[in-house]
């Protein structure tokens, strides 16, 4: 059953004068009249129905019931003070744990990461890659596909658009040129993690087509765009995660047919918001994104 609490400020008062035996102490420790602690021990007194304390001329004495609640409203005191000291230090760490997915980690995170710790010299990053849901309590910040989370759990924050377009090695084109420009439904595909993202652009430019069944599905895009570097095959590249193979010439844009395929997002875990650091990373990379 439970049972209204006193006023916490009677509690204070107590506390002060219990420990010091002595209201004029605790008034000038609480910064009050000694008439106002007199006041509130009455409050607590009554709203408890015991004696508190013993008046001894200008001195106090505890009396048993006063003893035994001192002993337990300082224990309370010492938590509460404990539990404050800790939320503090959680709020202004400059600590982080980031988990994000392999090609992102690798090709756009890690150098930015870099610019954001020459910012934060203090601080303590660590940059892991992959990512799953049952390890979140040891994650402070996810940056993955925006569909692999559950929003009820976390909090997302749109960082970048995967803009995908067919492309392939400068070998490959050399050898498959009539193919890719004219009959591109012949030519092997090179799929990321599954035929999804193939799928979804066939549908939308070439939607009789069935070829996107067809091809070499590797576990992940780091796998798939080095599958795509060795002349396996068209792959659907981005100007982010492909960004250097693109400008180099090692991979060749096949087609401007473009389709938004995903997001990159940033996941924060709705019970891990006391980290005031991860406001501050999140805030900096959608700029420098």
């Amino acid at each position: 059953m439970n049972q209204r609490l006193p006023p916490l400020s009677s509690l204070k008062a107590f506390h002060s004068a219990s420990i010091r035996e002595s209201f004029a102490e605790a008034a000038r420790e609480l910064c009050v009249s000694q008439s106002a602690i007199s006041q509130q021990i009455r409050v607590l007194e009554e709203s408890l129905g015991v004696k508190l304390f013993k008046r001894l001329g200008n001195k106090v004495q505890l009396t048993d019931a006063g003893e035994s609640l001192s002993i337990q409203v300082n224990q309370a005191f010492t938590l509460l003070s404990e539990a404050c000291l800790k939320t503090s230090l959680i709020a202004t760490q400059k600590s982080l744990v980031i988990n994000a997915e392999h090609a992102m980690a690798s090709r756009w995170l890690r150098p930015r990461l870099a610019k954001f710790r020459q910012l934060n010299p203090d601080a303590k990053i660590t940059l892991n890659l992959g990512w799953e849901p049952n390890h979140a309590s040891e994650v402070d910040i996810v940056i993955h596909f925006e569909e692999r989370f559950n929003t009820e759990k976390y909090e997302l924050t749109r960082l970048l658009p995967i803009d995908c377009y067919p492309a392939c090695s400068s070998s490959f084109y050399q050898n498959n040129a009539d193919r890719l420009l004219n009959n591109i439904e012949q030519v092997p595909l090179v799929h990321d993690n599954s035929r999804t993202i193939w799928m979804q652009w066939f549908n939308k430019y070439l939607p009789n087509s069935n070829s996107w069944k067809h091809g070499y599905v590797y576990s992940d895009l780091s796998l798939a765009l080095e599958a795509a570097l060795d002349g396996e095959g068209l792959f659907l590249a981005d100007d982010i995660i492909c960004k250097q193979e693109i400008e180099s010439g090692a991979l060749v844009k096949v087609s401007s047919q473009s389709l938004v395929t995903a997001w990159y997002c940033i996941a924060v875990s709705k019970a891990n918001k006391s980290n005031l650091f991860i406001d501050e990373f999140i805030e900096w990379m959608v700029e420098n994104s």
